[in-house]
């Protein structure tokens, strides 16, 4: 829908009026996108239907700006940047870019990002899958990656990020890495001060994975995964969920696989691979857990537990 001047207004006013409201818009912005729009479109109240009451970050947020026709509007903006992204791959391409600085990005297979640099801060955005980076460095102009609710800051070093559904994973190849949670990310990286805010410190060999919403857990050494092994085409996990596991291979397979339940995804292994041997890891799947792989000649591959 279309957005009058007057509802535009109204938004900025609100929106700059109180920094909780931020915090708000942001939590309502994502959830649009998590849920790709379906209940605005299809004009269900998940609330109402689920017997639900509104609460937490969406009590602060008006009526007039819930509406689907403000949605389709300014609401969605960041939605729709998002969705031409400046640098994308498609399905098992993996592409190495060399971004204005001079630093280099490798970008994983079926993965999206955004870039943004001014002559103080330099910016990426992850929106999806998994980018490696060789940072040129620039003690005066930090070098900040953003994905979800987790915030990257380096000077110049070598590390992994990856988007895995509700977590982000870092894990430093080479130098120094802070990883944090700010409550206002751009408001963070516009200070780009992040000496008051809590964070994990991470050097070579060092992991964290961030879950959405969820305060940083302490780092950890990841003694037998090289980060950005995945250039090379090696998939490697370290005790990862067969959720993870599962997500990354629908970067690079070329026929969907979908778990049947959370209790199968929940199953863990320590296993690595070759992207070019993906069938074999069906095999591997149901020799080490109680899982079946049904897998048609054609359409979608499912992985459910054996009855």
């Amino acid at each position: 829908g279309d957005v009058t001047r007057e509802t535009r207004e109204k938004f900025e006013a609100w929106l700059h009026g109180n920094r909780a409201h931020k915090i708000a818009y942001r939590e309502f912005e994502q959830v649009y996108r998590d849920l790709d729009f379906v209940a605005v479109e299809a004009g269900v109240d998940l609330d109402e239907e689920l017997g639900r009451r509104k609460a937490g970050w969406l009590s602060l947020v008006p009526d007039w700006l819930r509406k689907p026709a403000f949605a389709g509007g300014a609401a969605l903006a960041a939605a729709a940047a998002a969705a031409t992204p400046d640098y994308q791959t498609q399905v098992a391409e993996i592409r190495e870019l060399t971004l204005e600085d001079g630093s280099v990005v490798t970008l994983g297979a079926k993965s999206r990002i955004d870039t943004k640099f001014t002559p103080t801060r330099r910016q990426v955005t992850l929106f999806e899958g998994e980018a490696f980076f060789e940072v040129a460095k620039d003690p005066s102009r930090p070098f900040f990656v953003a994905a979800q609710d987790t915030l990257v800051r380096v000077v110049g070093t070598k590390f992994d990020v990856k988007r895995s559904a509700d977590i982000v994973h870092v894990s430093v190849l080479e130098g120094v890495v802070e990883v944090m949670k700010p409550g206002d990310i751009e408001e963070a990286i516009a200070k780009a001060d992040t000496s008051n805010i809590d964070k994990q410190v991470l050097t070579a060999g060092e992991r964290v994975s961030a879950a959405r919403r969820v305060a940083l857990p302490q780092a950890r050494q990841v003694e037998q995964i090289k980060p950005g092994s995945w250039r090379m085409g090696r998939l490697a996990y370290e005790d990862a969920s067969l959720a993870e596991i599962v997500a990354d291979l629908n970067r690079y397979y070329d026929r969907p696989i979908r778990i049947a339940s959370s209790d199968v995804g929940d199953l863990r292994s320590t296993v690595a691979f070759q992207t070019s041997e993906i069938d074999q890891v069906f095999e591997v799947m149901e020799a080490i857990h109680p899982v079946r792989v049904d897998r048609p000649t054609s359409g979608e591959v499912g992985v459910r537990r054996k009855r």
